[in-house]
């Protein structure tokens, strides 16, 4: 008889660890809003229009001078529990070096994406650009670059 009480125990302790962990991955809320991880920035693609509502753009890397240049930016990780504040530093280079724009942006909201343009003239140079978005964290420290390139006629 108690070999039988024993293994009923042993069952019942068993289906008990088995219930509570159901529940903690089905029921329970999950907080989502608390990233881990460094920043990283998503997508950095360029465009000639934009729409701010919703945010769309179709990309493009081909511009000619004194044509509007979009620079469209998704980022993840810069939520800490719903607070957010970084640095945007975007540039954008000429293939010779020479830097022809350079934009510095603080952001304190909770976004996941922003867009910034740049107005092109004909002093600027034709040929291969390259846009660098850098992302700092200001909370975590942590901070992220990514690159992309267009042409400019």
């Amino acid at each position: 008889m108690k070999t039988y009480y024993k293994i009923m125990i042993i069952l019942s302790v068993s289906l008990l660890i088995i219930c509570v962990g159901a529940v903690s991955l089905f029921y329970l809320p999950k907080n989502d809003g608390i990233k881990s991880g460094p920043p990283k920035i998503t997508v950095l693609d360029t465009a000639s229009e934009v729409s701010i509502n919703p945010n769309s753009y179709v990309p493009e890397y081909s511009f000619t001078r004194g044509q509007k240049i979009w620079v469209y930016i998704e980022y993840t990780n810069i939520s800490h529990g719903g607070s957010s504040d970084f640095l945007i530093n975007l540039s954008i280079t000429h293939q010779d070096g020479e830097r022809l724009a350079l934009i510095e942006d603080r952001i304190t909201k909770d976004e996941k994406a922003c867009f910034y343009y740049f107005n092109t003239n004909e002093s600027w140079p034709a040929g291969l650009y390259v846009v660098s978005s850098e992302l700092t964290d200001s909370i975590s420290g942590g901070d992220t670059v990514r690159l992309t390139a267009f042409n400019l006629m």
